[in-house]
């Protein structure tokens, strides 16, 4: 592309050229770029950016768990969708072995805004740290930790085997207007533009699923979250206004399913604490893996060989397996006739009653779910006349969804809850035709046609009403990080004689 020149009046301009990326680029990259122009002090401060060099640019969305949720630790299909929001990276080279991060928002959240760290922490005696060594690198302060997100991919990629050596150290600089406590993604927004940066940087060539994956290590095995890649592979691999089908066996995208004329899918955060409800996914995905644990000593079932539960189907399930799996176990019952689970991101605690067939049991019927899903949404793209029935059953699978994963899955918040009621009542006539929690219990996901504003201010005002908080809701959808690509600039810091 043609290369653009800025250069700002003033004592001490700045010049800045777009030497590669689009000519079109979204309003969040756009204000990065003017912070950069106009020499925000932070962005050029100790942790931040030279004022000579390039400057790669990334972008990477936040994103919608529409249908799946949890199954995908159990390797189920699941559905994301990417939204507005997003988080921008500027990543720059420093001639030193040092990396460095910055993030504008942290401080809104409680969490100090800067960290550095040597590449050479990453080290002992020349050989690379195993990932539970380098842990309490990232752990050491409460006010620290989300920066294992984002220096933790560096990291990641050396063990990967993505990079064999990282020939100099780098400069990060996030901005998101992501709200972190609304589970669509903020963490693996930062860390999926982050290692799309970096594989710029040290050109690497990484596919898009390659740094989603590599993102998951890092959630699972540095920053120390069980979640499955729904998140990171949506974020990097999805496209505008449509669905990514995942079937997570372990990491595969089927294929992009597009959304019927006139039809989105909207996000409402109820802004509820999510108090234990980590708790509650935690103990969920434990008695997931007791059951599947219980299922492989006891039945001789060829499906269950790579530890996927949702290669059962509902027929299997119910004919073979309902009968054998308890209703509810206690920890130290199971440890002592089976052992640990194959799960390494969780352990049976022995004091803890699970409740193993019914988490089983959503497992199996959410992924039939998912699928029954998606071919009412291809059915209402081929057959135009028949858009509203085959939205309405679309409509009443998410129904169902929620209210599995609220008495199966054992989830949910009573806020949330309130969310999906209303929904459900004011139905069709305004718009709405279906509706779910998400997989982290505080959004819901929203299926709509036509215009739905004014059913939204009644649904928003009925919650505020009743529960005192403002619900923000995430109504349109943007690319995914591979998508947007990437932007290079070159800055120049002269020096003009005044006239």
């Amino acid at each position: 592309m043609n290369a653009t020149t800025e250069i700002l009046k003033g004592n001490n301009p700045m010049k800045v050229e777009q030497i590669f990326g689009p000519d079109i680029k979204p309003y969040e990259v756009l204000e990065f770029e003017s912070m950069l122009r106009y020499e925000d002090f932070q962005i050029f401060g100790e942790y931040g950016l030279e004022k000579n060099g390039r400057v790669i640019i990334t972008r990477a969305p936040a994103r919608l768990d529409v249908m799946g949720g949890i199954v995908e630790y159990c390797g189920g299909n699941v559905l994301g969708l990417t939204l507005e929001r997003s988080a921008v990276v500027g990543c720059q080279a420093k001639l030193d072995r040092q990396l460095s991060v910055l993030s504008f928002d942290a401080p809104a959240q409680g969490y100090q805004s800067v960290r550095q760290i040597a590449i050479d922490d990453f080290y002992t005696d020349g050989n690379l740290k195993s990932y539970e060594e380098v842990q309490p690198l990232f752990a050491r302060s409460p006010q620290t930790a989300w920066t294992g997100y984002v220096l933790g991919g560096f990291f990641a990629l050396l063990k990967e085997g993505g990079v064999d050596r990282l020939p100099h150290g780098a400069a990060v600089i996030i901005k998101s207007n992501i709200p972190v406590e609304a589970g669509i993604g903020s963490s693996a927004a930062i860390g999926v533009a982050t290692l799309t940066a970096i594989n710029h940087l040290y050109e690497l060539k990484l596919s898009a699923l390659e740094i989603a994956q590599i993102g998951q290590i890092v959630e699972n095995r540095i920053v120390g979250v069980p979640c499955g890649a729904m998140a990171t592979i949506t974020v990097a691999a999805g496209q505008r206004d449509s669905l990514l089908s995942i079937l997570c066996q372990p990491d595969q995208i089927l294929e992009t399913v597009h959304l019927p004329p006139n039809t989105r899918l909207i996000g409402i955060h109820s802004r509820a604490k999510r108090g234990s409800t980590s708790s509650a996914h935690l103990d969920a995905r434990t008695a997931a893996f007791m059951g599947l644990t219980i299922l492989q000593n006891t039945l001789d079932l060829e499906e269950l060989c790579d530890n996927y539960l949702c290669r059962l189907s509902i027929k299997e399930f119910r004919q073979k397996c309902w009968k054998v799996l308890p209703a509810r176990l206690k920890g130290e019952d199971f440890i002592h006739r089976y052992g640990e689970t194959v799960d390494p991101l969780t352990k049976v605690e022995p004091q803890k009653v699970y409740a193993v067939r019914s988490r089983v049991e959503h497992l199996i019927y959410e992924h039939a779910r998912v699928q029954r899903f998606i071919e009412h949404l291809k059915k209402a793209n081929a057959n135009p006349r028949h858009l509203h029935h085959h939205l309405m059953e679309a409509g009443k699978l998410m129904f169902a969804s929620d209210w599995s994963s609220r008495f199966r899955a054992g989830l949910g918040l009573p806020e949330v809850e309130q969310i999906v009621r209303s929904i459900r009542k004011v139905g069709v006539r305004g718009g709405f035709y279906g509706a779910r929690m998400t997989s982290t219990g505080s959004t819901v996901a929203v299926l709509c046609h036509g215009d739905v504003s004014n059913a939204m201010i009644q649904i928003l005002s009925a919650y505020k009403l009743a529960w005192g908080l403002d619900a923000e809701s995430f109504m349109g959808s943007s690319s995914g990080a591979f998508e947007f690509g990437h932007v290079i600039l070159r800055l120049t810091k002269e020096l003009f004689p005044k006239p």
